[in-house]
C-alpha cells in the first residue's frame, strides 16, 4: 500500500504500521504482509530504511519504532500468526530494537536519540528547534513498549531467558526515562550530551502516554491536565503544536495541523490512562472532519480543512482504527 497515488508514492517505515493495523480487523493475511514488508529491507545492523517504492530504497533517515506497539495491537485484534511468523517477527523486532539502543545513543547515557526531526516522523516539530541529536520522550516510550512486546513474543515462543533479558532492559530504560525525561512532572526533550532542555509547545512528548500505568499516577494526571488545558484541543481534535504557541502555523506541517497517527497513538494512550471519554470524543471529531474534508495528509486544526496530499492512505486507515477502537 503506497501512501497515495499522488506525489507520496512510497511506503515509509512507520506509515505501513497503521495500514497493517487497519487491515488486521478484517484481513489478517494482508495485515501480516503489510506489517512485515519493510523488514524485507532491514540491514545487518537492524536498521530499517526510511522509505521505499518500486524503484529504490531510501536510507537518508529512519522512522520511530512503533512496530512493537502496532504488532501487539494487531494480536489484540485476534490475529493468530503461526509459530514461524511469530519467530520471524521476534527476530526482526529484536534487531530493530538493538539498533536503536546500540547505534542511536550518541552520548552513552542509556537513552537513544533522534539524529534529525525526520527520524521521529514529526519532521519540523518544535522539539527539533535545537540542533540535534535530541532525546525525546516519545522515542523512549515507543522503545519501552516495543521491548515489552519482545517479552511477550519471547514467552509465546518459550524463550524464558530472552524474556528475562528483555524485561530487565525494559525496567532499566523506564527508570532512566522517568529520571531524565521529566521536569516538574511533565515530559521534556533535551539535547544529547548537554542535557539542555528544548523549550517547545509540541504535542510530541505527550505521545509517551502510551505507556499507560507504567507512568506514575502523578505524572499521568499532570500530563493529561496539560493536554486538556495547554492549547492542544480544537473543535477538530489534537493540534500538533499548541494553538496559542508563537510557532503555531495553520499549514505548518507538524507545527499545528491534526494528523491521523498522532491522534491514534494519543487516543490509545489516553484510554490506557483512564481517559476513555476524551479518546472517544477525539475519535468522533476526527471522523467528522474526515467526513467533511476527505482523507488528506493532515488538517487545519481550526477549520478542519484538508491540507497537503488529499488522498493519504494512513489517514483513511487511522479513521478506520479510531472508529473500530473508540466508537
Amino acid at each position: 500500500m503506497l501512501m497515495s497515488k499522488n506525489h507520496m508514492t512510497n511506503v515509509w517505515s512507520w506509515d505501513h504500521c497503521f495500514n497493517a493495523l487497519a487491515l488486521s480487523y478484517k484481513n489478517p493475511e494482508a495485515a501480516w504482509e503489510q506489517f512485515m514488508l519493510i523488514f524485507d529491507f532491514q540491514d545487518e545492523t537492524g536498521r530499517l530504511p526510511d522509505s521505499m517504492n518500486d524503484s529504490k530504497v531510501i536510507w537518508n533517515y529512519v522512522k520511530p519504532p512503533i512496530h512493537g506497539w502496532a504488532l501487539m495491537k494487531m494480536l489484540e485484534n485476534g490475529m493468530a500468526p503461526i509459530r514461524e511468523q511469530l519467530a520471524e517477527a521476534y527476530s526482526k523486532l529484536a534487531k530493530l530494537t538493538l539498533w536503536w539502543l546500540n547505534y542511536r545513543d550518541f552520548d552513552g547515557d542509556g537513552l537513544p536519540e533522534y539524529a534529525h526531526g525526520n527520524d521521529s516522523g514529526w519532521d519540523n516539530s518544535t522539539v527539533f528547534a535545537a540542533v540535534p541529536p535530541v532525546c525525546s520522550p516519545d522515542l523512549q516510550a515507543f522503545l519501552i513498549v516495543q521491548i515489552d512486546a519482545l517479552c511477550e513474543l519471547s514467552e509465546r515462543l518459550n524463550l524464558p531467558e530472552k524474556s528475562k533479558m528483555w524485561r530487565a532492559e525494559s525496567e532499566n530504560l523506564l527508570k532512566l526515562f522517568l529520571d531524565k525525561c521529566f521536569a516538574d512532572g511533565l515530559p521534556v526533550a533535551f539535547r544529547s550530551g548537554s542535557n539542555e532542555i528544548i523549550e517547545n509547545r509540541s504535542l510530541l512528548p505527550y505521545l509517551s502516554l502510551i505507556l499507560g500505568e507504567k507512568l506514575p499516577e502523578g505524572i499521568r494526571k499532570k500530563m493529561i491536565q496539560k493536554i486538556k488545558s495547554g492549547g492542544f484541543i480544537s473543535i477538530h481534535g489534537f493540534a500538533t503544536e499548541a494553538l496559542d504557541s508563537p510557532a503555531y502555523r495553520a499549514d505548518g506541517y507538524w507545527r499545528g495541523p491534526i494528523w491521523a497517527p498522532s491522534t491514534v497513538i494519543l487516543c490509545d494512550g489516553l484510554r490506557k490512562c483512564g481517559e476513555g471519554a476524551l479518546a472517544k470524543e477525539t475519535a468522533q471529531k476526527f471522523l467528522r472532519m474526515c467526513q467533511k474534508s476527505g482523507f488528506a495528509e493532515n488538517f487545519n486544526a481550526v477549520t478542519g480543512e484538508g491540507l497537503r496530499d488529499r488522498a493519504y492512505t494512513w489517514t483513511s486507515s487511522g479513521a478506520f482504527i479510531l472508529a473500530r477502537e473508540f466508537l
